[in-house]
């Protein structure tokens, strides 16, 4: 829990956060409330007018890098994050509700997933890894039998 100076009020760092900004096309305040876990700083959105389509939450997961090859010289690059994202006043409605956007591979996303999607995502990497699981076995059997031979 965190104690804000301002109000002296407990507010627990999940709880969502309310707020409004000046809608740069209409010139009217509009109210928002961030998804719970909303990591954004919100605070240039409330300061100056912005476009309601600039509006996004977002949680952000930890970042994991690998060693990827793609040029002839291995960079370590991002791989599987995720992030929970709302753009509550998208074009795209279904942007609206809480939905995930995987980066495959640095700056290669799959975006916008709902629970169905990102099931059907996660089914898809599962049978990935075993099938890396069975190159793995066959790779040290195969390196077995040919330090046998050495």
């Amino acid at each position: 829990m965190t104690v804000t100076h301002e109000a002296s009020a407990v507010v627990s760092p999940d709880a969502p956060r309310s707020w409004s900004f000046t809608d740069r096309t209409t010139g009217q305040s509009r109210q928002v409330t961030c998804m719970r876990g909303c990591t954004a700083d919100h605070s240039r959105e409330m300061q100056i007018p912005t476009h309601p389509d600039d509006i996004w939450c977002q949680a952000v997961s930890e970042s994991v890098t690998l060693p990827v090859n793609e040029s002839g010289t291995p960079e370590n690059v991002r791989v599987l994050g995720s992030t929970l994202n709302v753009m509550p006043f998208s074009t795209t409605i279904a942007y609206r509700l809480p939905h995930v956007s995987i980066e495959v591979m640095q700056d290669a996303w799959i975006e916008g997933l709902d629970p169905d999607g990102l099931v059907t995502v996660i089914g898809t990497l599962e049978e990935r890894v075993k099938q890396l699981r069975r190159a793995h076995a066959e790779l040290v059997r195969v390196r077995g039998d040919y330090m046998a031979t050495l």
